[in-house]
């Protein structure tokens, strides 16, 4: 890392610096849902997508920004079905040069600080499961593995499992 880095919440005027950001980081790792085509959305959906985010008290989504650039981004949704809302969905993401300085484990720290202020007493995610450093960080946080999907990711003909993963607030 170069400069100082920030945490903020997203906002609409994002759009564009994430998904070149989704895009970067698709082609630098295995471990996304996506590869180097990034989301296949528009700029402008994305700033929709954002600006519901900004106006929905269950969602969050930070950006760590190092100088003007997005360095990794990190998300919390809630279900809006009443007996659902005690749970809430995560994940994370860090740009490969970034990784190994503790940014994922500061993102999601303050994420699971605002979930559980917001009334989230359950959080759960997906990784794959031979993400060892990933999978390692979100033990840190006290997550454990709840289950096992086999064929969850397909990346060029090959089938890779992910973790269900569960942390109890």
């Amino acid at each position: 890392m170069s400069g100082e880095l920030t945490i903020r919440p997203a906002h609409s005027e994002d759009a564009a610096a994430i998904l070149a950001y989704l895009r970067q980081i698709g082609a630098e790792s295995d471990n996304l849902t996506f590869g180097p085509e990034g989301l296949p959305i528009t700029e402008e959906q994305e700033r929709q997508y954002l600006r519901q985010v900004e106006n929905d008290p269950d969602a969050l989504m930070l950006v760590a920004q190092e100088a003007d650039e997005i360095v990794a981004l990190c998300g919390l949704s809630r279900p809006w079905r009443p007996r659902m809302s005690h749970r809430a969905q995560i994940d994370a993401s860090v740009r490969k040069s970034h990784w190994n300085h503790g940014i994922a484990t500061r993102m999601l720290t303050e994420l699971l600080e605002t979930g559980v202020r917001a009334g989230v007493t359950a959080f759960t995610l997906e990784v794959r499961a031979d993400n060892a450093a990933a999978v390692h960080v979100y033990e840190k946080l006290g997550f454990r593995t709840v289950g096992r999907l086999e064929r969850f990711f397909r990346i060029n003909g090959q089938y890779h499992a992910a973790l269900l993963m569960e942390l109890d607030a």
